[in-house]
């Protein structure tokens, strides 16, 4: 039996992460209704992997948003603002459809 190549989540190419990943925030509930005065690094790190085409598995994709900010790293408001609506973009485009 020949693989075709390494995959990533739901059948996706496989994208390698960037190493090091940046620190995860000391608080993710420090910014949660509002913004951040800037993105932290580790948020702008997720942000840079999710544009190289990198998606979260359906694990990852089903956790809360509280959740998924401790799973990534950042802030709650990053999550929701910045990370969430970047990929569910990128997923509806994987799956053939066009981005609002």
């Amino acid at each position: 039996m020949t693989r075709v190549g390494k995959t990533g989540g739901e059948g996706r190419p496989w994208i390698e992460l960037e190493k090091p990943r940046p620190p995860r925030v000391d608080d993710r509930y420090e910014y949660w209704q509002e913004a951040p005065a800037t993105l932290s690094p580790r948020c702008e790190y997720w942000l840079r992997q999710i544009r190289r085409g990198w998606l979260p598995n359906r694990r990852i994709s089903a956790e809360c948003y509280d959740c998924s900010a401790g799973w990534y790293g950042v802030y709650i408001w990053e999550y929701l603002h910045a990370l969430a609506p970047l990929i569910a973009e990128r997923r509806q485009l994987a799956e053939g459809g066009s981005a609002a």
